[in-house]
């Protein structure tokens, strides 16, 4: 018998095992069941629903098996699907038919065939967050919770890639509502501003259940190690390993660089911290601070094909940090030092960069300064103000603030037209700051923030939520210009900035708000372009190069080069930074820093820029 064309499978079932002993071959390609509770068969084309973009990830065979723990349901038109309140046993599959989502009676979302309705009972067991009734005939797969779950806390492959996939599709959902609740952050429409009320508590505690479980499912963490030739043989262990291994070890021992043509060293970054201010938890310690620097490696991984091992050390004494990873770099092309608290962070970066002949990045000072000068530069473009004459106030002055004062002096703001301010106040000359503060100290009678903002062109932040009120906001020059970067809630909440100034140029460290100022936007292409010219250092030239390259990449369209749905993005008020996933960042950024590298002679290798270029195309998959 021959088999047919395309699979089926039907819900709720107990197996009709006759069928596959006498027919294997049919076995093969149909799921045939016998109904339990209904008198006939049903049967769905498995290949239409793989298709689904919540199964793209799935085999066919893993599809059949997720899709065949449910049971088909059908809704007319106006009937309920999810109500709002109710207690959350189950998710479902829209497979036809089209149904509206609300939260407080007010419309947040529409789901046709391939979405997902009621994921956020996997993530969050108590009510429903939202309503969902069908506004069409919608014929749906329901599948209960209490069947799905214990499949993926036994590792079923299947099930663990569709919980994966439901979580992406939880976080796009609530990305999407939060997104449209901000576009209208100006509305005076009391049910919005009730929805937005409504809506952030919901959208922290599933944001962070789901988050726990993405680390925990599957094989815990998010890191592991792939070979790269093959090892499949005792011929190949014996040039992989003894005897023939001993060739590079003899050449590298005759020419350190050689290291760079025989292993993995040009290609691999170390990610270092002590766990001393990581994120917004502060001081949690270095084995704490291990998921972060995972998440940092996939990065360098995702946006520039760099690879990268997490050291996490367990030493807060800076002069033996320093000495620990100066002892592990002849691993590594380069070092990003991370989430090492300030003043420390100076001392050891720059003691780092003088004993060793690698790149060493402390991203935390200088990819946020990289790209909120990147997003200074094209904000003054657009309300045509000169570097020169802006006035700038910093609130936080730990390892970001710091170095964003100081990278934009290097830009072109005056000296004179800046001024720092901490928890003490601002920072000011005669103060008392016996350290590295004295370098942005300030001859003023300003005391207070809200003192030094009065009239002021530019705020940035980089310390604490909700420190600039809408009264200071409103106190600054024509256009301010707004980077609250504080994380996750920023020094002035973005709809409230709105209010207070029609005219404000916003630019926050969230995904969920326009301009977002993110280090993933900078230091994998910083690293991209300095190891590839296997640069000794990340000098200010190169940083620099950086900047600029970013803020020339927001003003140019986005077209479908970008690797994303760029829908109305266009250079403007609510567009000045490149969307972190913005594939061009790669050519344009490591193109730049390498011509920034060999033009300051750090660079111990020379290349073609077109040619270059042409390289970080194909690596963008942007040409074959």
């Amino acid at each position: 018998m021959t088999p047919f064309a395309c699979t089926y499978v039907c819900f709720n079932l107990t197996p009709c095992p006759t069928i596959f002993t006498r027919f294997p071959a049919f076995s093969l390609r149909f799921r045939v069941y016998k109904f339990e509770r209904w008198p006939t068969i049903f049967y769905m084309d498995i290949d239409n629903v793989s298709r689904f973009d919540l199964f793209r990830d799935l085999t066919d065979g893993e599809c059949t098996r997720i899709v065949s723990l449910g049971r088909e349901c059908v809704f007319q038109a106006g009937e309920p699907i999810l109500q709002e309140g109710s207690r959350g046993e189950d998710f479902y599959l829209v497979l036809s038919g089209n149904a509206e989502v609300t939260k407080n009676g007010v419309r947040v979302d529409d789901a046709g065939a391939g979405e997902i309705l009621g994921e956020m009972a996997l993530f969050n067991d108590q009510v429903r967050g939202y309503g969902v009734a069908a506004t069409e005939c919608t014929r749906c797969v329901r599948i209960e919770t209490s069947d799905f779950l214990p499949l993926v806390l036994h590792n079923d492959p299947a099930a663990v890639k569709m919980f994966a996939a439901l979580g992406r599709v939880m976080t796009e959902r609530l990305q999407r509502q939060d997104a449209e609740l901000v576009s209208k952050a100006g509305s005076s429409d009391e049910r919005l501003a009730q929805l937005a009320g409504s809506f952030a508590p919901l959208k922290k505690q599933l944001m962070a259940d789901w988050a726990l479980k993405y680390h925990a499912i599957g094989r815990p963490g998010k890191l592991a190690i792939t070979a790269t030739k093959a090892a499949g043989s005792a011929a190949d262990l014996s040039v992989a390993y003894s005897p023939g291994v001993a060739e590079p070890c003899v050449a590298i021992a005759k020419d350190a660089g050689r290291a760079y043509d025989y292993t993995a060293k040009g290609q691999l970054v170390g990610v270092v911290t002590n766990g001393t201010a990581v994120l917004g938890l502060g001081k949690i310690g270095a084995l704490a601070a291990k998921p972060v620097m995972e998440g940092k490696a996939i990065l360098f991984k995702r946006f520039a094909d760099i690879d990268a091992f997490d050291i996490e050390v367990n030493e807060t004494d800076p002069e033996r940090f320093v000495d620990v990873v100066c002892a592990i770099a002849p691993t590594f092309g380069g070092i990003n030092l991370e989430d090492i608290k300030a003043p420390e962070c100076f001392e050891i970066e720059r003691e780092c960069c003088r004993r060793l002949d690698i790149p060493v990045f402390h991203d935390d000072q200088h990819g946020t300064a990289i790209i909120s000068g990147a997003g200074l530069l094209n904000a003054l473009e657009i309300v045509t103000k000169h570097i020169a004459d802006i006035r700038v106030v910093f609130s936080g002055a730990g390892a970001a603030g710091f170095s964003c004062a100081r990278f934009m002096l290097s830009l072109g703001v005056s000296p004179g037209n800046l001024l720092m301010t901490d928890v003490h106040g601002v920072v000011y000359k005669g103060r008392g700051d016996d350290n590295y503060l004295a370098e942005v100290a300030a001859e003023t009678d300003c005391r207070t923030l809200a003192e030094a903002i009065e009239g002021a062109d530019v705020f940035v932040g980089a310390s604490a939520p909700g420190v600039l009120s809408a009264q200071m906001l409103k106190t600054m020059n024509r256009d301010p210009i707004v980077f609250a970067m504080a994380n996750p809630v920023p020094e002035i909440d973005y709809p409230t900035a709105l209010r207070a100034r029609d005219d404000v140029i916003m630019g926050t460290g969230r995904s969920d708000y326009p301009n977002q100022i993110n280090n993933v936007s900078a230091f994998p292409y910083i690293f991209r372009g300095a190891l590839d010219v296997r640069a000794t250092a990340i000098n200010e030239q190169m940083k620099l190069a950086a900047a600029h390259a970013i803020a020339r990449l927001a003003r140019e369209p986005v077209t479908e080069q970008a690797g994303f749905d760029g829908g109305d993005l266009r250079f403007g008020r609510t567009y000045i930074i490149p969307r972190p996933f913005d594939r061009r960042l790669l050519i344009h950024v490591s193109a730049a820093v390498a011509e920034a590298a060999m033009q300051s002679k750090v660079a111990q290798r020379t290349v073609d820029l077109d040619q270059y270029k042409a390289q970080l195309r194909r690596l963008a998959k942007l040409e074959r």
